[in-house]
């Protein structure tokens, strides 16, 4: 080709992009952008939501915890006070005792002190000064120095060291923002705090705004009724001195994650009105702002609150879609572009197919019209597959599905292919390769395809393999299912499931744990007449629970949300655990339960998961083997893999039903009057949960001599076994909060047959007056209660060193929503469970992290 023929080529090629004829590339560019826009659009609202949400929860803790210190500090100086009241006279030893006490570096940072200050009369001001220089104090002397109305001298102040030094005899009431912050104490008799200050202690390093804080110690033997008595009856001031910095970061330490804040004082005509600010110049606006009035003590402040670049940034992720949509509407431009530009070949390769078609013998034409009958009456589409020529063709129906005018003719494989979407292309190529290349005569496949319009169509392939004498494959006819109705239906009833389960939760907790308590005998002897009706209720509600958690775990395995908790764990023991569990079950129906030799081998699993399947396992056997027989549990070991296998002593499972043993709600009697119960979801649950294991499930069964169910694991090799925890020796309290009075006595009734001792609150408010009160071994909350968040105590908790490793599990419908506030904060002493609240599974998860905090 000369130089000018490839010019006319490419300028051909190029008109050929922008004229009428590529119009349908243009069309599938424009509506993958106009798409990518709109999902942009929705996730940039829902991630504005969250942070609004998050930022909101994140301020409410900031603002309520520096108000809690604030009373905390104000406790101590009425402690102070009411040791003047109390002893009359304090010596400087007994208040270096006082203050050493409350160990304040280590429960309060960010206080400087403790002091006192006593007011002295200008005609004993020379006493007062020999008297303190007689205990030793040769240097002391009352500053600033000339003459007032009344001295308020510092006496004591501890700890009296470092920069406290600098505060010994200051005359506080010479200073006029102290000096209104004391009177308004002293006329109120109330605690007063005062407006920014510097303080005398900013001896050295960065000078922060101070505040003080002031509670008025009176003459106990005077009157106080008017403001002039109790300004008559004055003795001194229990005071504190605050460097704002040090204060807030001992208040909230890690408290703002991802918040800066600026803490003012609103009072008029300051000349710097900012006690504290972590906000520096900003580089951009922030995306979320706050601000919170705290009134404290006579003092308005206001929190400023903004939000970070960190912050921010964790919820401006979306714009990945703007990415990866423009790439995906720029490939299939080009995608169809390229069809376009090749048209002109494909129809000349579509003529001599047709042709070659029209030489075919009248036979096979009355065949393919026979099949063309039967497919239009089923709704299917077929197509036929000539591999020696690797062309191919399609009925009307299967061009319909994927919005394509009919084409009669035989085309280019390679077109076919060019419609497999991408990420399935290669899968079901390799199924095709592999059924053609052995020595198959059928195949099966879902794969999907490319509607003209850009969006993907589900289909369900069959073709039946023709092969020549030799055994070679020469050509694949068959069938088109569209699956997109089928799909559809199917989301629709996964979310359906869902939203029923979750919507049950609550109430049925409620049902379950009431009927539990009733028929503990808790409440009283229960008449013999209802006693039976009481115990079928009881039966029947733990059904429906179980029920419910089956069809939760099955959507949330089929959604890929299910999360595994991987560790390393004995064999042995879990098979000890689960024949055990189900050891009652089994006399009930005088079942024996026999165990095999099990090598000692760990393996690496979801232990509650594991436990899950092998409960199926052994329940399935007791229900289907007959009275008085033996389910035998086995444990062969084929390294790298171990083998476990249930055997029951029943009539088998069917032959034609054992390929639809792991199904979705396969049952073998799926009538109304079957004998065993069950919801059929079982062992499909075990298969999911062992395949995400890295394991395998099967088993067998020649009718009439029952069946074997068996899984397998890859083995872990463990140098050493984990040393065992041993069990307190003590009995454990427990706090369980539930806003539900009956789910909290539930809850509180499965811990105390259990051996802890439950204590049990039903509001945010009383959880924190009984942890004021005793100190629990461990907590079960709910997370939305009456006057607050589950949240918030846990972070409150996690906030004071004490309880940063007390186990919590959290008991609620709404863990999910839990977990992703905290996704930030990992937590290895926190458990979740979902409601409703399964009795072994909550024992057994608090178990857990009991364990695991005392093997810290």
């Amino acid at each position: 080709m000369t130089e000018n023929e490839s010019s006319n080529a490419a300028r051909h090629q190029l008109q050929a992009v922008f004229s009428r004829r590529n119009a349908i590339a243009w069309f599938v560019l424009a509506l993958g952008l106009l798409t990518t826009m709109l999902v942009w659009i929705y996730l940039v609202d829902q991630e504005t939501r969250s942070a609004e949400r998050e930022f909101g929860l994140l301020t409410d803790d900031i603002t309520e915890t520096i108000r809690k210190r604030m009373i905390d500090h104000e406790q101590i100086l009425l402690g102070g006070a009411g040791l003047f009241d109390a002893s009359g006279e304090v010596d400087r030893e007994e208040w270096r005792i006082l203050v050493e006490r409350l160990r304040l570096s280590e429960t309060y940072p960010g206080i400087l002190g403790v002091g006192y200050a006593q007011v002295v009369a200008p005609n004993q001001l020379e006493t007062f000064v020999e008297t303190v220089r007689a205990e030793g104090y040769a240097d002391f002397r009352v500053h600033p120095e000339g003459d007032r109305e009344i001295y308020t001298s510092i006496v004591y102040l501890e700890p009296f060291a470092g920069r406290n030094l600098a505060a010994f005899g200051y005359d506080m009431y010479s200073e006029p923002t102290r000096h209104a912050a004391m009177r308004a104490a002293a006329e109120s008799g109330v605690t007063r705090v005062t407006g920014p200050v510097k303080l005398l202690q900013e001896t050295h390093g960065v000078i922060q705004a101070g505040i003080l804080m002031y509670v008025p110690v009176y003459h106990q033997d005077m009157p106080l009724s008017t403001a002039e008595q109790r300004m008559a009856a004055l003795r001194g001031f229990v005071y504190s001195p605050y460097r704002m910095g040090d204060l807030l970061a001992g208040i909230l330490g890690p408290l703002t994650p991802g918040i800066g804040y600026r803490l003012l004082d609103a009072a008029e005509g300051l000349d710097n009105p900012v006690l504290f600010s972590d906000i520096g110049e900003a580089r951009s606006t922030p995306a979320l702002t706050r601000h919170v009035e705290l009134s404290l003590y006579g003092r308005d402040w206001v929190l400023e609150f903004n939000s970070t670049a960190s912050f921010d940034q964790r919820y401006n992720s979306s714009i990945w879609i703007v990415v990866v949509g423009l790439c995906i509407s720029t490939l299939l431009f080009a995608m169809a572009t390229l069809l376009v530009l090749r048209r002109d070949q494909a129809e000349v390769l579509a003529r001599r197919m047709t042709q070659q078609l029209r030489t075919s013998n009248a036979a096979l034409r009355q065949s393919e019209e026979r099949q063309r009958l039967v497919l239009k009456g089923s709704n299917d589409g077929w197509w036929d597959v000539n591999l020696p020529d690797m062309q191919f063709m399609a009925s009307s129906r299967a061009w319909e599905m994927l919005g394509y005018p009919p084409l009669s003719d035989y085309q280019s494989l390679h077109r076919w292919q060019a419609l497999l979407a991408p990420d399935a292309r290669h899968a079901l190529i390799k199924q095709l390769r592999e059924a053609i290349y052995s020595e198959q005569t059928a195949f099966s496949a879902e794969t999907r395809l490319s509607h003209k319009v850009g969006h993907l169509v589900p289909v369900l392939l069959r073709g039946a393999i023709q092969r020549n004498d030799e055994g070679h494959a020469v050509r694949v006819s068959g069938t088109m299912l569209d699956l997109t109705e089928q799909k559809r239906v199917e989301q629709m009833k996964s979310q359906f499931v869902s939203t029923v389960s979750h919507e049950l939760r609550t109430p049925l907790t409620s049902i379950s744990g009431a009927l539990t308590i009733v028929n503990s005998g808790s409440l009283g002897v229960i008449p013999e007449a209802m006693r039976k009706m009481l115990e079928i209720a009881e039966s029947n509600s733990q059904r429906l629970n179980h029920l419910i958690n089956d069809l939760l775990d099955m959507e949330k395995l089929a959604a890929g949300k299910m999360k595994f908790e991987m560790r390393s764990h004995r064999l042995k023991e879990l098979i000890q655990e689960a024949i055990n569990a189900n050891r009652a079950f089994a006399e009930s129906r005088s079942i024996g339960l026999q165990c095999g030799d099990v090598a000692d081998v760990w393996v690496r699993v979801d232990n509650m998961r594991l436990h899950q399947v092998l409960n199926n396992y052994l329940s399935n056997a007791i229900k289907f083997s007959p009275e008085g027989a033996d389910v035998m549990v086995e444990v062969q070991v084929d390294h790298p893999q171990v083998v476990v296998s249930v055997r029951d002593q029943g009539d088998g499972i069917p032959k034609e039903f054992q390929k639809q043993v792991f199904g979705k709600f396969a049952q073998a009697d799926g009538s109304d009057k079957r004998k065993q119960p069950g919801t059929g979801l079982g062992l499909a649950i075990s298969r999911e949960l062992i395949e995400q294991m890295n394991g395998e499930v099967g088993f067998v069964s020649e009718p009439p001599n029952g069946a074997t169910f068996w899984f397998s694991l890859p083995v872990e090799r463990v140098q050493e076994a984990a040393p065992e925890l041993q069990p307190p020796s003590r009995t454990l309290s427990v706090l369980v909060v539930d806003d539900d009075p009956m789910i909290a006595d539930f809850i509180a009734l499965v811990l105390r047959k259990a051996g802890y001792l439950p204590t049990t609150s039903i509001t945010l408010h009383g959880a924190h007056v009984l942890l004021q009160q005793e100190r629990f071994d461990a907590v079960v909350t709910d997370l939305r209660l009456q006057d607050g968040h589950g949240l918030n105590l846990i972070r409150e908790l996690r906030a004071e060193p004490e309880y940063q490793r007390m186990p919590i599990l959290v008991v609620s419908a709404y863990c999910d929503e839990g977990q992703r506030l905290l996704q930030g904060d990992p937590d290895e002493y926190l458990a979740w469970l979902d409601k409703p609240v399964d009795e072994k599974r909550l024992l057994s998860l608090l178990e857990e992290v009991i364990q695991r905090a005392l093997g810290q």
